[in-house]
């Protein structure tokens, strides 16, 4: 036996074996994961959206002695808020990535795909152990080797991008948290100064305070806006061009197979 055909064996035994494993079980957990993280922050930004904007539509007007001033706490808010659509965009975009990849790794782990796989292999160890020298069984065992890969590459991207989200998750959980203080900051500006019988400013203690308020709320954005370019390169790096890198490294691999 050449160490040809003895490769081709080997190597169709190991297609037998994965076609057998059941890949939906071992990684759905992983993806039901990260999903599960991209729809928390993808409510966080809805929710600080919905803030941003009760602020943007609302004026305060000052006059001390006649002199009157307009204060808009939206103009503030304007980078933080376009980001912020921006990253929610983003995170439905990565939401239907993972709802993808769940669809796939369902339905390559589907029975008859397992028996199609399971036969091809054994078809092909059968034409290469007794017609060595035959097309018939490189051509087999080619088409169970790229059948094979299409079907690890979402199982393989699911682990990656997992792992590679767990890697980041410190710095995750403190871009969330900037968020979340800006959330509370500009929600407590709105209910503290925003009164449904009408108007800002009651007394000279809010006109005097609101300035502070207006500092507060001013530099919670100006993290935000950090904040929020950290999770949008997060999150296009982890589900969308891991995605593609994947997909290219699959379709690069099949083109270089010489069987």
């Amino acid at each position: 036996m050449s160490l040809r055909q003895k490769s081709a064996i080997s190597i169709a035994l190991v297609c037998l074996l994965i076609a057998c494993l059941p890949l939906e079980q071992a990684f759905a957990d992983q993806l039901t994961q990260m999903l599960k993280v991209t729809l928390t922050v993808y409510a966080l930004a809805r929710g600080l959206n919905a803030v941003i904007s009760v602020a943007q539509g609302t004026e305060m007007s000052i006059e001390p002695m006649g002199v009157g001033l307009t204060l808009t706490p939206g103009e503030i808010l304007d980078p933080l808020n376009d980001l912020i659509e921006q990253v929610s965009s983003v995170l439905l975009i990565a939401s239907a990535s993972i709802g993808v990849q769940q669809i796939i790794l369902m339905l390559s782990d589907h029975i008859w795909i397992q028996i199609l796989l399971a036969l091809l292999a054994v078809l092909a160890l059968l034409l290469v152990i007794l017609k060595p020298a035959g097309a018939s069984g490189q051509l087999v065992l080619k088409m169970l080797v790229i059948l094979t890969i299409l079907r690890l590459t979402v199982p393989v991207l699911s682990l990656v991008s997992h792992q590679t989200q767990l890697w980041l998750q410190t710095e995750r959980q403190q871009a969330v948290s900037v968020l979340q203080s800006a959330q509370s900051s500009v929600d407590e500006l709105n209910e503290h100064y925003q009164q449904e019988s009408g108007g800002w400013f009651s007394n000279l203690r809010d006109r005097i305070d609101i300035q502070g308020r207006l500092n507060q709320v001013k530099n919670r954005a100006e993290q935000g806006v950090e904040a929020a370019v950290y999770l949008l390169a997060e999150f296009v790096l982890i589900m969308v061009l891991l995605p593609l890198v994947f997909v290219w490294l699959a379709l690069r691999l099949i083109g270089a197979l010489r069987i």
